[in-house]
């Protein structure tokens, strides 16, 4: 019997960078919940984001932000932070910034933070995936609990950071593609595998009785939680190989066809 379903959002639920999710999903969510199932919104985005995505059920549904460099609770309060050393942040930044054509965001507690107001970054954020962020003149000089430093380009922020970059950082954190524009960058016990474990240790759940979905890189720890682990129709062929099952696309609603079909029948 399944107790827990746990999906990331962009790129699985919704296109990337945008609220574009199909409300039936809060339907679903509140007859899960009827029925003694927990739902888990696990994704890169900050706290405030999903809380803003999904906020007809947002009392009812635990998260997962920033890949899993938090969790929190359906009231917001926070059950895990994993921050990542200052000395680390300061390296991996000044290494970053030397990257062409990209721009940096830290992922804070209740902030996410970047160089400038002027950027592509900051006015996108606010817009399309509603972050409270704010731009600060210091990237590593920042009073918070950073967990994760995203790298942001453009056209392929993967192939920008494999330049050089990764063959620097690979032995030393996690480097997560995260969608076209994206390179996430944290501590190698951050990431979203090991956040849902929190949760299953936390409730005494097995993997047996766990549901996940995921379309990319940084879904597969999650993916290994779970018996019962879907690869969007749309995902990586990396996570359709790690995943027992292949959803439908996410334009077809892949995951609210799954949820439907088994858990709600």
């Amino acid at each position: 019997m399944i107790k827990l379903v746990a999906s990331d959002v962009d790129g699985t639920l919704v296109p990337d960078g945008t609220f574009e999710i199909d409300p039936e999903i809060y339907d679903v969510i509140k007859k899960l919940k009827e029925k003694g199932i927990t739902f888990v919104a696990a994704s890169g985005r900050q706290y405030a984001s999903l809380k803003k995505l999904f906020a007809p059920v947002a009392d009812r549904i635990l998260y997962i932000p920033d890949n899993g460099g938090f969790v929190r609770g359906s009231k917001g309060e926070t059950w895990l932070k994993r921050p990542m050393e200052k000395d680390l942040i300061r390296a991996i930044v000044e290494d970053a910034e030397k990257l062409p054509d990209v721009e940096l965001m830290l992922c804070g507690r209740d902030y996410a933070y970047v160089g400038s107001e002027d950027g592509r970054l900051y006015n996108w954020m606010r817009e399309a995936y509603r972050y409270e962020i704010k731009a600060v003149p210091d990237l590593t000089d920042i009073d918070d609990d950073i967990v994760k430093i995203s790298i942001f380009h453009p056209e392929d922020a993967e192939r920008i950071v494999k330049d050089w970059f990764y063959d620097k950082w690979k032995d030393t954190i996690l480097l997560a593609p995260a969608g076209v524009y994206w390179v996430d960058c944290s501590e190698p016990s951050i990431n979203k595998g090991s956040a849902l474990q929190f949760l299953l240790d936390k409730y005494e759940i097995k993997p047996d009785e766990v549901m996940v979905f995921g379309d990319n890189i940084n879904d597969l720890g999650m993916l290994a939680c779970a018996k019962e682990s879907y690869a969007i129709g749309s995902a990586r062929d990396e996570v359709k190989q790690a995943a027992a099952h292949v959803a439908d696309t996410m334009r077809n609603q892949g995951v609210i066809k799954v949820l439907k079909e088994q858990l709600l029948k």
